[in-house]
């Protein structure tokens, strides 16, 4: 069916609110594997996958000519490094997520951290000059507002471990570097950077990182050494978030408009928490709850009411 008709004899729902369930899955995931693997062991095994897709599209999209320096389709040094930051630094933050999910859990960590997408429009306003949308303001009140509901929630209630409240900064410090990776990634896209080439040039670096900080630590034995059951955990959240999800997301974006896609995304942190209390059994009470709705809302209006010229770049 040629592409053109596809709007009008497809709808885009489903696929939205599968991207919804792929993340939100891939969060229980990573919930499972922390309750027993070393955290430092996530970024190494979530990121394959994204490696394995992004060398899939080069070769299907005939695109590595990109990456040739003395090709004349080289994306450029300038491009090439900002879609290494962006693996860097995603790859840090991903260090800090899994800590902060083996302290927090996903009900603590996973509304902390969806708010990145507030962080790289802060990101791109300052960097990319980039208008930022009206509802920002508001927004950002709403999700301190809901962030510190969950908090106090918490403080009442039972935190899956002693030091739960240190999920919150290092959970933020992932939401932020996650922020900065998709403002280097707009750069280099900006820049001319094909789609295929820059998830293959992020996620060789994202790797190169996270056995770098294995070596670092001293843990590279932490690949023979993790039971399998937890590996397999991490192997299939990066397939739901790094496949799954990304697929889904971009086939809705084709078939309904940017503002209800990010509508339904950010669903994801109260899919995640509802998942984590009746699968994963993490404690929720009505105060956390309602700390994450507000939050997932306040995501929702910095993501939707987005400058026009924004949206239409995407």
């Amino acid at each position: 069916m040629p592409d053109f008709l596809e709007p009008r004899t497809r709808r885009g729902e489903p696929w939205a609110l599968g991207s919804v369930a792929g993340y939100a899955l891939a969060n229980l995931f990573d919930g499972v594997a922390v309750t027993h693997a070393d955290p430092l062991i996530g970024p190494l095994v979530r990121g394959l996958p994204s490696l394995l897709l992004g060398m899939a599209l080069v070769w299907k999209n005939r695109t590595f000519t990109q990456l040739v320096p003395n090709s004349r389709d080289y994306m450029g040094t300038r491009v090439l490094l900002s879609l290494v930051g962006a693996g860097a630094v995603s790859t840090a933050g991903l260090f800090a997520y899994y800590f902060a999910m083996r302290m927090g859990g996903v009900t603590i960590t996973i509304p902390v951290v969806q708010t990145y997408g507030l962080w790289g429009m802060l990101i791109a306003w300052f960097w990319l000059r980039e208008r930022a949308g009206r509802a920002l303001v508001l927004g950002l009140g709403m999700i301190a507002v809901g962030l510190a509901a969950l908090s106090f929630g918490q403080h009442r209630g039972q935190p899956i471990s002693p030091n739960w409240y240190w999920a919150i900064p290092l959970a933020l410090l992932a939401a932020v570097t996650y922020g900065l990776a998709g403002a280097l990634w707009r750069d280099a896209q900006l820049r001319g950077a094909h789609q295929s080439t820059a998830i293959l040039t992020q996620f060789v670096a994202s790797i190169a990182v996270a056995l770098a900080g294995l070596g670092a630590n001293g843990r590279l034995t932490l690949i023979a050494t993790t039971p399998g059951t937890d590996l397999l955990a991490l192997l299939a959240s990066g397939i739901l978030s790094g496949i799954v999800g990304i697929y889904c997301i971009f086939m809705a974006l084709r078939l309904m408009t940017v503002a209800r896609v990010f509508a339904y995304s950010a669903l994801t942190p109260l899919a995640a928490t509802l998942g984590a209390y009746f699968l994963l059994h993490e404690y929720l009470n009505g105060l956390m709850l309602a700390g994450v709705c507000l939050a997932s809302v306040g995501v929702a209006l910095t993501q939707i009411f987005r400058p026009v010229e924004e949206k239409q770049a995407i």
